[in-house]
């Protein structure tokens, strides 16, 4: 088992600027990206990501002393982490970095002008065959899949890592009163994770986040827990304006879209703003390689930019 890290990624302006200058070679940004083969090619170093030791992630998220940066929490798929997950997700934060620029020069408000996004990313602690660079939020018996599990091993660890980075002041005792994220997004089982601590956690029911759950499946150990949701809607006040988006591939061979909307139903049903935005690809983030595949980006960057105003509204 290695130790929870943590990659904390900002756009720098230098990133920023290129990203412009390649619009004049290409339509969008995230043409530019493929139009020029980098997808990802940008040296690590260019993106100032940094790898934090599990003592210090507490340290870093204890506060929201970041201004008026929009925070957003990544967790990565089976087989990634969350260097990798930053990576993949370039053309996403390209196009976001550029939507919002465009905001900002339209905009007469002063936390649109100052806002700034700031990415991070969690790796999940159980290594897959040995590997550093390989990772799972839990593990379970050969060919079993997480729709169809009776249990996930070592979710209490991966749940208590999220949790305390998301709430990192919660006294045991008290529901916690701050959210340290503005929007969480998962991918695959990152996702289903993310998908069942929504559901079990009332601090997370309460927050102001926002979420993106692209590629999900059925949490199953935990799938009475979604469906009571409407119970627990009642009993806890859970915030009913709280906002999702399910990203869905029409042709996910790994995780089917009926999986997905089932997960879909069980948040609609407990009065949440959930909303579906599909693409023709497979299992796999948008990455604007084709008409489709950047429509989908753009509706995804529509989603976190009213995610973004809403913030401002607070």
């Amino acid at each position: 088992i290695m130790h929870p890290t943590m990659v904390v990624s900002s756009f720098s302006r230098l990133f920023l600027i290129s990203c412009v200058a390649q619009r004049n070679i290409a339509s969008s940004p995230v043409q530019a990206f493929f139009a020029s083969n980098q997808v990802p090619t940008i040296p690590l170093h260019q993106m100032h990501h940094r790898r934090l030791s599990s003592s210090a992630v507490a340290a870093t998220t204890s506060t929201r002393d970041d201004g008026d940066a929009f925070r957003i929490l990544c967790l990565h798929g089976k087989g990634g982490n969350g260097e990798e997950f930053l990576k993949r997700l370039l053309p996403l934060r390209a196009l976001l970095d550029d939507r919002l620029a465009d905001e900002k020069n339209k905009s007469d408000d002063v936390f649109a002008r100052n806002t700034s996004i700031k990415w991070e990313a969690l790796t999940a602690p159980y290594q897959i065959s040995g590997s550093d660079d390989a990772c799972a939020w839990w593990t379970m018996s050969p060919g079993v899949r997480s729709f169809n599990a009776d249990e996930y091993i070592g979710f209490d660890k991966s749940a208590s890592n999220v949790m305390n980075a998301v709430f990192p002041n919660n006294d045991s005792s008290t529901t916690a009163t701050e959210c340290s994220y503005d929007l969480i997004l998962g991918h695959s089982q990152g996702a289903i994770l993310l998908s069942a601590l929504l559901a079990t956690n009332i601090d997370l029911q309460r927050s102001n986040c926002s979420y993106i759950l692209n590629g999900a499946a059925w949490p199953n150990p935990y799938g009475k827990a979604l469906m009571s949701l409407p119970v627990q809607q009642s009993q806890h006040e859970m915030k009913k304006d709280t906002k999702m988006l399910f990203v869905m591939g029409k042709s996910d061979n790994i995780n089917p879209i009926e999986s997905a909307k089932q997960v879909h139903d069980c948040y609609q049903a407990a009065g949440l703003d959930v909303s579906i935005v599909y693409h023709e690809g497979g299992h796999s983030v948008p990455n604007g390689g084709d008409v489709d595949s950047e429509r989908a980006l753009e509706d995804v960057c529509d989603f976190i930019l009213q995610a973004v105003s809403g913030k401002a509204k607070e």
